[in-house]
């Protein structure tokens, strides 16, 4: 499926949010931490000499978040998140060509969420998510051995461009006011470039956290 398509999906799960935001139901807001691992599923530099893979270790994802429930299945959230990932290899895509290397990718971005919750008689409740924003990505500290030489790279490329998320997970109630939230998301950019080179840049993480209503 196309990002764009993905991106439509996540606009779309959002608009039943913003009528039950105008309801009126009585909720309650809420504020969430969460901490996890994040693999890249794309990191590719394109331009016109080809395409450069970035081969990377699954690394530290975390987000908060600011949100209201409201009492019908229904919540919404902006989220503030990080993640990062260390690059280990580069890879000239289709010439069977790589050499090792060194640094990282990281993005910082903004998001609003909305969830459903099929909630049930259980302390137990499952949710799906979609989530639309801001991203911020760099290549960080980059090197690579090429010749037995080190070379590297004194800049360090970045952009901003639109983001959208999807995912699920399970929520634990430990009690009225607080949960334990475990969750998947697929994370990506839209039309990213790094300074002028176009980045593709996805993700698949997976996160534990607590939320605490008041």
């Amino acid at each position: 499926m196309k990002k764009q398509e993905m991106l439509f999906i996540a606009c779309a799960a959002l608009l039943p949010l913003a009528t039950v935001a105008q309801s009126g139901i009585e909720g309650r807001p809420y504020a969430s931490v969460s901490g996890g691992i994040s693999t890249l599923n794309d990191a590719d530099a394109k331009s016109a000499d080809g395409t450069l893979e970035f081969d990377s270790e699954s690394d530290i994802a975390l987000a908060a978040a600011l949100g209201y429930d409201f009492g019908a299945n229904f919540r919404m959230e902006t989220e503030l998140s990080y993640q990062r990932n260390d690059v280990d290899q580069l890879n000239a895509k289709g010439t069977g060509r790589s050499l090792k290397a060194s640094g990282e990718i990281a993005s910082t971005s903004g998001l609003l969420n909305g969830y459903y919750d099929f909630n049930n008689i259980s302390w137990v409740t499952p949710f799906v998510s979609a989530g639309i924003g801001m991203t911020k990505a760099e290549l960080k500290d980059f090197g690579a051995v090429a010749n037995n030489r080190y070379l590297y790279l004194a800049d360090t490329p970045d952009g901003t461009a639109m983001a959208y998320q999807v995912g699920g997970g399970l929520s634990l109630a430990l009690n009225y006011n607080l949960a334990l939230d475990v969750k998947y998301r697929y994370f990506s950019a839209v039309d990213l470039k790094l300074d002028d080179v176009e980045f593709d840049y996805s993700s698949h993480n997976v996160y534990g956290g607590i939320r605490a209503s008041f």
